[in-house]
């Protein structure tokens, strides 16, 4: 257990980006103990009921700024932020800084964030992933807003913690001079996911045993992949297929009638209306280096069809109810699909193994106190 006199402050200011809401409401509700502070930046408003056992008081709210230049302003000058860190840190007593979902907007100010003191990085893509921009100009942004920032953070940042083996490694090849600590990726199954009643309403109408995709449609997840596999095998489009969250199709579509794109965010209290009616849940990534997506599907015991990509291999395999596909290739992926039709295993004892809040905390206190001890 860490020293009751060490105090955290948990820095959340891309909570509002694809995946990380859960994931950090999961290791701030793990990991906060009395003393300890939360700063979180979203477009939304406070939230405090993601944050049941921690004061209102114990978390400061700002607010992402509404007008485009005001939000190119922040990006770079996040004047506003640095005066609240700074401010927390000499008011609370804070021993350690934990950023959890990525910071692109310390890039400028974290080497004088972390002379006062040190901070825990977590590094969520070592390897950037593939995107189809719709113009030179959508490419040329991404690179100067995210790209560019992301790598400044990780050059400068010496104590680093990653939730895949894979990037384990990798981090450690490229920054020999670094701290690197693995993690288990956090569930990102909460009480309104697990307790859910809201039916999808575009699934009113569908039958139940269709095929799953749930994610944002990015070309890195592969998503194209599977509708080649589906169009092209009468065995699968048979049944539905929904792909379910937001982003555009950046493929052509076929006749595909039997196929549903639910092109919007998801709401947690629709997913066990949207898990439980699948026959089977498909991960067709093409490339992947962290990603809690089959916390969800194991936690409600769907079959599950996955790349045979490191990060899914090295947390997956072995694992009942899980079939592996030779990644990038259609035509395995239609084969995998079928098995997992044919034979369908629960993938439950993935989720008991994986994701416990135990196995969190213990490798999140090995982490934290190395670097509490260093500083003493």
């Amino acid at each position: 257990m860490r020293d009751p006199s060490r105090h955290i402050l948990f820095l959340a200011t891309e909570y509002d980006a694809p995946g990380m809401r859960p994931y950090a409401r999961n290791i701030i509700n793990t990991m906060w103990q009395a003393g300890d502070h939360v700063l979180i930046v979203t477009r939304y408003g406070a939230d405090n009921q993601a944050f049941p056992n921690i004061p209102a008081t114990s978390i400061t709210w700002i607010d992402y700024p509404a007008t485009t230049w005001q939000r190119a302003l922040f990006r770079y000058f996040p004047r506003r932020l640095n005066r609240s860190i700074n401010r927390i840190i000499k008011a609370h007593g804070i021993d350690l800084a934990y950023s959890l979902t990525g910071e692109l907007v310390l890039a400028g100010s974290i080497g004088r964030l972390q002379r006062r003191i040190p901070l825990l990085y977590t590094v969520h893509d070592a390897v950037y992933h593939d995107y189809k921009f719709s113009s030179p100009l959508h490419w040329l942004k991404d690179r100067l807003i995210i790209a560019l920032p992301q790598q400044s953070l990780f050059k400068h940042t010496p104590h680093k913690v990653t939730n895949s083996k894979a990037q384990l490694e990798l981090i450690g090849r490229r920054y020999p001079g670094n701290t690197v600590d693995y993690v288990p990726f956090p569930t990102l199954v909460n009480d309104k996911i697990a307790q859910g009643r809201q039916q999808v309403a575009e699934l009113r109408d569908v039958p139940d045993g269709y095929i799953l995709f749930f994610g944002t449609v990015q070309l890195y997840k592969g998503v194209h992949l599977l509708y080649d596999a589906y169009i092209h095998h009468p065995e699968l489009n048979s049944r539905p297929l929904v792909v379910a969250g937001a982003g555009a199709t950046y493929f052509k579509r076929e006749n595909d009638d039997n196929a549903i794109f639910i092109n919007r965010f998801m709401e947690d209290s629709e997913l066990r209306d949207l898990f439980s009616r699948a026959a089977v849940v498909v991960y067709p990534y093409i490339s992947a280096t962290q990603s809690g997506v089959t916390s969800i599907a194991s936690y409600f015991g769907k079959p599950m069809v996955l790349s045979d990509l490191p990060f899914f291999k090295q947390t997956c395999d072995g694992s009942e109810g899980v079939e592996f596909f030779s990644s990038g290739d259609s035509e395995a992926l239609a084969a995998a699909i079928g098995r997992c039709l044919q034979s369908p295993g629960s993938s439950s004892g993935l989720y008991q193994r994986v994701y416990s809040p135990e196995a969190l905390r213990t490798a999140l206190e090995g982490a934290i106190g190395t670097i509490l001890e260093n500083q003493q």
